[in-house]
């Protein structure tokens, strides 16, 4: 989840709903409340750790922030220099999470297939919107931290992207390596700056996370059928940001403002298309899904 969390396009979520952990994270969140938090004071530290369901929690958020910590340089690597196979990677991924989820949880009925719809209109008009942003201040940390941990966790709809969209990608990951930096050289000035910086941005993803757990649970809980038909409508609808060519193209006419658009290899502006390469790679994460679903499955008929 850390490391699809990284990358503009894939979505955390995705990895959550796909290894069957999805209902149990958002339980697990929506526990977490003041009044456990109360049972700290009495020294009821047992009680709370099984109430909050903390091993569970502790294994994944270490999993998370540990892959954050160990992935962001290699990630930000290739997506500049290996850009078409880490997008074939994950279009292979999320091709196979899609049609997974279509066989175990889709039900064809005329209100699923609406709600579908819905979501694949909504995820591709977000995965469409433009950057526009220069200098941000603290607050505008705090909403980008608030909506980009509310997309993290929906299946398809990229809270990196968010970040992109909102223009504080670039300096959240830049904090994340300058706050990795200061362990080896120190600099109190850079210090204070980094550690306000990601404060306010963690800030924004606790409270985001926590209110949205908590709508999502509601939905899945009264509308399971139809909101799974909605999640995998946004899954589908971010396949376009996946795609692994793409052009950039100018915005009325000037050269700053750039974006990316979706294109057929033969109409790749780039240097090759790495067709051989881009479809091996499909492949690889098409099967990792089906090793993931089987070894789900075995572990559940051990248990």
């Amino acid at each position: 989840m850390g490391a699809a969390d990284l990358v503009p396009g894939v979505s955390g979520g995705t990895i959550a709903l796909i290894t069957g952990i999805y209902r149990e994270l958002l339980e697990s969140i929506n526990d977490f409340s003041w009044e456990k938090i109360k049972l700290l004071k009495n020294g009821r530290f047992k009680k709370f750790w099984k109430l909050i369901n903390g091993p569970f929690l502790l294994s994944l958020f270490t999993g998370v922030f540990s892959s954050i910590l160990l992935l962001s340089r290699v990630l930000e690597w290739l997506i500049n220099n290996e850009p078409i196979a880490l997008w074939s990677f994950f279009l292979g991924l999320l091709t196979a999470s899609i049609l997974y989820l279509i066989k175990t949880e889709f039900k064809y009925t005329l209100k699923s297939v609406f709600f579908l719809l819905a979501g694949c209109a909504i995820s591709y008009l977000i995965t469409q919107l433009r950057i526009y942003t220069n200098e941000l201040p603290i607050w505008y940390i705090f909403i980008a931290g608030f909506f980009g941990i509310s997309a993290m966790i929906l299946p398809g709809l990229s809270g990196a992207y968010i970040l992109v969209i909102m223009g504080v990608y670039k300096i959240i990951l830049s904090n994340v390596r300058q706050a990795q930096d200061l362990f080896f050289n120190f600099n109190q000035e850079e210090f204070i700056e980094v550690t306000s910086t990601l404060s306010v941005f963690i800030l924004g993803i606790f409270i985001g996370v926590k209110v949205f757990s908590k709508l999502l649970s509601w939905l899945l809980n009264h509308y399971h059928q139809t909101t799974f038909a909605f999640l995998i409508g946004l899954m589908i609808g971010a396949l376009s940001k996946v795609w692994p060519w793409k052009n950039k193209i100018s915005s009325l006419g000037d050269n700053d403002l750039k974006f990316d658009i979706a294109v057929l290899p033969q109409d790749f502006d780039g240097s090759s298309p790495e067709i051989e390469k881009s479809l091996i790679l499909m492949f690889l994460g098409f099967i990792l899904i089906l090793v993931l679903e089987k070894s789900k499955i075995l572990l559940k008929n051990e248990t």
